[in-house]
């Protein structure tokens, strides 16, 4: 359920009285009036998009509040845009409750905008990722509970769910191009693949109490992250095996490919490369390892690859993000850092705005952090407002003028480019 802001008609009548600075506009303008990169002279001139991120503004009526049914405060912990649907401005939520509300970002959260902002309970406990397929007409959850589900966009009801994996869930994600593939990465330590062609039967265990379609999965990859190393030294020392599971804390398809799988791990500090084609037994032909210079491995929290498929962004837990391209997973490229930024847990997220331009990530520190992926790394702007840990963060993926980021203070707030700007 979401609490309407009693102030946001008051607030949303001072922001319009707010007046942006001329300079900003015009120099946005001519931002998307031309190249990023202009010739002259026989040499290259950089344009930095960098000031455009002080634009963006996050006012009271772009606040929502999530409670539980007893008035409790509740929180939002991961959100994903739609790719196409009422002009990319769906916003789906997941909250702590298990509930998935979806809030149309171009409404704000005054009271009589309530019929655009809904929510439907997907799990019986806490949701720990949501994705939009890619045409928008369906919904795929993870939970704690160890199940992923599908559902209606429209209706809000349910499809179909995945069950198999032994613990929670760390993330979900769709085949960029065949919707019938989806990959999920556990605590349990391993990642499965699913295919909502094969593997099905039936069952009436449902959160509605209704059949629907359940699958198995058609690959499954366990102990995907295990430190071999560390674990046969543990071995040799105690006299008996190490227990330790080493959670998969994202997994998805490399691009378009069906047959290449990207995974990344939480205490080993690497992120593979899978061969998974059908008939043989999935290998790791490549592999990053992010250590510090005394040798200590920090595990991966989240993984986005670029709209080029070329460039993979990943957030570590040495509070940085690091930059590698596909061709050569051998070592970073590059790497984007800043003196308050800290990650300190995995649920912290990362996204890219849909321009590859900009870098967007949570922190433990309550500020969003946002880089410009081709200019300084040592800096990042930072959005102040939320009062606790960030955790999801997501860019529009049609346009660049908004983002929205879930926090431990109890709100999802929507961010966009400051009053009379053109877009």
């Amino acid at each position: 359920m979401l609490r309407p802001s009693k102030r946001s008609r008051e607030s949303s009548e001072d922001d319009k009285g707010k007046q942006q600075d001329p300079n900003q506009i015009s120099i946005h303008r001519a931002l998307k009036q031309r190249s990023t990169s202009t010739r002259r002279f026989g040499r290259t001139f950089n344009v930095s998009a960098r000031f455009v991120l002080p634009l963006f503004q996050c006012p009271s009526n772009n606040i929502f509040q999530f409670i539980f049914p007893d008035h409790e405060l509740c929180t939002p912990f991961y959100c994903d845009y739609s790719h196409q649907a009422c002009d990319g401005q769906l916003l789906a939520v997941a909250d702590e409750d298990g509930r998935l509300s979806i809030l149309r970002t171009d409404k704000d959260n005054h009271i009589s905008n309530l019929e655009y902002h809904n929510s439907f309970y997907c799990h019986r406990h806490a949701m720990t990722d949501v994705k939009w397929s890619k045409d928008d007409t369906m919904l795929a959850t993870a939970s704690i509970d160890r199940v992923i589900r599908l559902w209606d966009a429209e209706t809000k009801t349910s499809l179909a769910e995945f069950a198999g994996h032994n613990d929670c869930v760390r993330s979900v994600n769709w085949h960029p191009t065949n919707e019938h593939l989806i990959i999920t990465g556990s605590k349990d330590g391993s990642y499965k693949i699913w295919d909502t062609r094969f593997n099905q039967k039936v069952s009436d265990d449902n959160i509605d109490d209704t059949t629907v379609a359940v699958y198995s999965a058609i690959k499954t990859v366990t102990n995907a992250h295990s430190d071999v190393k560390t674990t046969n030294k543990t071995s040799k020392k105690s006299g008996f095996q190490s227990r330790i599971i080493r959670s998969v804390t994202c997994a998805m398809f490399l691009n378009s490919d069906e047959d290449k799988v990207i995974s990344s791990g939480s205490v080993d500090g690497t992120i593979k490369l899978w061969d998974v084609r059908a008939g043989r037994t999935p290998k790791a032909i490549e592999t990053a390892v992010f250590e510090n210079e005394q040798g200590r491995k920090h595990g991966i929290t989240d993984m986005k690859i670029d709209h080029s498929g070329t460039r993979l962004f990943s957030s570590c837990l040495d509070n940085s993000i690091y930059m590698n391209y596909l061709s050569d997973l051998s070592k970073p490229a590059r790497r984007f850092i800043d003196p308050d930024y800290k990650v300190g847990s995995y649920d912290i997220k990362i996204s890219l705005s849909p321009d590859d331009q900009f870098l967007l990530s949570g922190s433990l520190d309550k500020n969003v952090f946002a880089w410009e992926v081709d200019g300084p790394f040592d800096k990042a702007h930072q959005y102040q407002g939320h009062s606790k840990k960030v955790t999801g963060v997501t860019w529009n993926k049609r346009n660049i003028n908004q983002f929205a980021s879930c926090s431990e203070d109890f709100t999802t707030r929507i961010w966009k480019l400051g009053t009379g700007i053109d877009v």
